[in-house]
């Protein structure tokens, strides 16, 4: 027997308590030295008859060191509970030693021990174990021992094949195991094919006899097993050929062209090698606990918990750098993308090298699962790139559709801006959809969408409002002037021209927006009936300009002083604007008549908007639709009608009359004095008469030089002075020099009454003096 590889001695990974060697694992690594073995293994389990030489057979074939019996010293049990040993040399025929892939071999303890007597409770749980782990199982049997029953073993064979029912045959997928007969002390008598033959038609007729389930019982034996048969010679009379044929048994385990070769893919379990001593963990659990044993639905746990391992190590250093790596590029959509699929495709081919080894379907599963966890994290990054660039793609619909400057009216800017950065954020969202970095972009799609069509909606809306403004303010400048320039002076069709004129305002300030007759469109993408409804909008703004206007500027006084300028300008002027110069009377009482109904002919005019046929102004808009009523009550208890077109009601009227009455009584008083004053002046013949009285001193100052030449000073000065409108500086100066000379005589006599009383001191009359003497007695 050649020594065993590295000094690797065989672990007892069950042990005769029937426990489960805790670091089994542990032992692996050592044996791999770190290596990544991956699904590059196999296992290859051995049972039979106790002292049957299983051990001894295995360390010649794979170099392995298992205990084995010294038959000159006792014939006893020596594998207790089952052993494992790992090797990478298995002894040929073609080569001395040939490094093969690595192999696991387990060593199960003999079936039919005095040891363990009537307790087979172990033997069949080890032949379980062993079906349920191994690739190859190695049926270890005498060629005496072939037609007995018990002798070799089919009674445990018929219990394994019951077993391996319940476990494959619902799930079996086309997963086989390779029972190899290795029949011993083979001397050649008896051919080897009728050796296998019988225990063909052995195995045949306990499959025949077994139980099967409903979905097995049309199956037959080479649906689960593989079956090989092979002899060896004597080990103690034949030694050499025995080890010869041992060797040739090796070359069917290294050399793939051998036929046959026992390693096949459908007799791997598919679990790495870190996975397959969970798998065997949890089947003999499954084992030893009595539980319906599913050795597929074990190999999907096993491998549902290690992909979700894998994957889970993937995605942290997925994450561990995300972050970093990102922020490098948020700004710049094809980096982005660029370092998104980098990190994608890193993290992905990280899991693939380790977890594409288990069973497909949750290698597949948890693949999916990665990807997801991977789109949650991507999906965020996209979110917020995409929030940020429908931000400055707002702005620039704002920028765009703001421009007024522009020859395009607001709905053709709205909607060319409108479609450009919906194709800017369609082409970016389905950049990072076609990635698989989100999960769908519509939902983006239809958040962008909604902010566009409410940023569209709020841009529109000031842009009517805009419209109405300007509106606004062209009808407020023409409406209020005019409006007050016809009302100051009245005629009896005033209404008839404010009206017209207040129509054609408006039809002004809308031409550019009229389409035809009383229909427009403002061009900002609203229908017939939205525009409509501006229009109404405006013409409600200027019935409202005209009414306040109105009612604000033709208050009593105001109506007062309008009948009595009209009044005035046709009492004092005549038909041709020339100032009407009165002689007497009868002509000013003429003139009053006249005057004063032309004055009152508007009265009515201003107190109820009507036009020239008697038909009262109604607006678009009435003050009285809006209330319940149509009057209401002032401070001073007078009620007035809300109606645009009821300006002064009849006590407001009576008022205005009152004052006009006073205030043209009051013009004609003043015409008429003025004519008493013309009349009482000195008459001309008065002048003459002075004229001749006077002659003598007239002549005396002429005929003096003196006089002649002080009557010029004074006369020119007086000319300039009047001329050049001196007489305030004139008037100051003679002020001051009056105001000097008093200051000067005061002085001087208030210095003569003190000389005079220093000269003469005061005396005391002595009757002053007698009476007060008087008094006091």
């Amino acid at each position: 027997m050649a020594a065993a590889a590295d000094d690797q001695h065989a672990v007892q990974l069950i042990d005769e308590q029937k426990r489960f060697h805790e670091k089994t694992l542990t032992y692996f690594k050592q044996w791999v030295s770190g290596r990544d073995v991956g699904l590059d293994y196999h296992v290859i389990s051995v049972f039979g008859s106790q002292s049957s030489g299983k051990s001894t057979l295995l360390n010649m074939l794979f170099n392995t060191s298992f205990d084995t019996m010294d038959a000159q010293f006792k014939r006893q049990q020596t594998t207790k509970g089952i052993w494992l040993a790992h090797t990478r040399n298995v002894n040929t025929a073609t080569v001395q030693t040939a490094k093969e892939k690595d192999l696991f071999v387990l060593d199960v303890e003999g079936s039919d021990g005095a040891e363990r007597g009537e307790d087979q409770d172990f033997e069949r749980k080890a032949a379980l174990f062993a079906i349920a782990v191994s690739e190859v199982l190695i049926v270890n049997m005498w060629e005496q021992q072939i037609g007995l029953y018990q002798g070799n073993n089919m009674a445990l064979l018929k219990t394994v094949f019951e077993v391996n029912l319940s476990l494959f045959g619902k799930n079996r997928n086309g997963h086989k195991i390779l029972l190899l007969f290795v029949i011993r002390d083979h001397v050649g008598i008896t051919p080897l094919s009728s050796l296998s033959e019988s225990l063909v038609s052995e195995l045949e007729k306990i499959w025949s006899e077994l139980s099967k389930p409903a979905e097995c019982a049309d199956a037959s034996l080479k649906d689960f097993f593989d079956l090989e048969f092979v002899g060896l010679s004597h080990k103690l009379l034949q030694p050499k050929e025995f080890e010869q044929d041992v060797k040739k048994l090796g070359d069917r385990f290294v050399f793939e062209h051998n036929s046959p070769f026992y390693f096949k893919p459908t007799y791997h379990h598919r679990l790495p090698l870190d996975g397959w001593t969970i798998y065997a963990e949890n089947c003999w659990e499954q084992i030893e606990n009595n539980k319906d044993l599913d050795l597929p639905t074990q190999q999907i746990l096993v491998s549902r918990f290690k992909t979700e391992e894998i994957a889970s190590e993937a995605l942290a250093n997925f994450r561990s750098g995300y972050q970093k790596e990102i922020g490098t590029a948020i700004d710049d959509k094809e980096k982005l993308i660029a370092v998104m699929q980098q990190l994608k495709t890193r993290c992905l081919k990280e899991y693939d090298e380790q977890a594409s080894r288990y069973a497909e379907t949750e290698y597949l599963e948890k693949r999916n699962e990665l990807e997801g966890e991977m789109v949650k994290d991507f999906t965020g990054t996209a979110k917020m790139f995409l929030e940020n660039l429908s931000k400055l793609l707002i702005q620039t619909l704002e920028k765009e559709v703001g421009d007024r400057k522009s020859n395009r009216s607001f709905a053709e800017r709205s909607e060319a801006s409108e479609t450009a950065v919906k194709n800017q954020f369609h082409a970016a969202a389905d950049d990072f959809d076609k990635g698989g970095f989100i999960t769908s972009s519509r939902e983006f799609v239809d958040v962008f969408e909604q902010q566009l069509k409410e940023e569209v909606e709020k841009l529109r809306k000031d842009e009517i409002a805009s419209i109405i403004t300007r509106a606004k303010k062209g009808i407020t400048l023409k409406i209020k002037d005019a409006t007050i320039s016809l009302l100051s002076n009245p005629e009896i069709d005033v209404w008839d021209k404010v009206m017209k004129g207040f129509h054609q305002t408006i039809r002004d300030v809308l031409e550019k927006y009229e389409m035809s007759e009383g229909n427009y469109d403002f061009q900002v993408g609203l229908s017939e009936g939205k525009n409509q409804d501006i229009y109404q909008q405006i013409c409600h703004c200027a019935w409202h300009l005209l009414n306040v206007t109105v009612h604000d500027y033709l208050k009593e006084d105001t109506v007062v002083g309008i009948l009595r300028d009209r009044f005035e300008s046709k009492f004092r002027y005549d038909d041709n604007d020339s100032p009407r110069l009165w002689k007497n009377e009868e002509e000013i009482d003429q003139a009053f008549r006249i005057a004063k109904e032309h004055a009152l002919e508007v009265l009515g005019v201003l107190s109820l908007a009507s036009t020239s046929d008697n038909v009262e102004v109604v607006a678009n808009f009435d003050a009285a639709d809006d209330v319940e009523d149509e009057f209401y009550q002032d401070d001073m208890g007078i009620y007035h009608s809300r109606r645009f077109a009821h300006i002064l009601n009849e006590v407001q009227k009576e008022k205005v009359l009152q004052q006009f009455r006073r205030q043209i009584n009051v013009t004609v008083l003043d015409s008429k004095r003025s004519i008493i004053k013309t009349t009482n002046s000195i008459p001309i013949w008065i002048y003459i008469i002075i004229v001749v009285l006077g002659w003598n001193e007239f002549m005396i100052v002429i005929r003096n030089p003196l006089f002649v030449t002080l009557t010029l000073i004074l006369g020119a000065g007086f000319y300039f002075v009047n001329r050049l409108g001196l007489w305030g500086p004139v008037l100051n100066v003679a002020q001051s020099a009056v105001g000097e000379t008093r200051s000067t005589i005061k002085e001087k006599l208030r210095n003569l009454v003190l000389d005079e009383h220093e000269r003469k001191p005061i005396a005391v009359p002595e009757s002053f003096e007698m009476k007060d003497m008087s008094d006091e007695h």
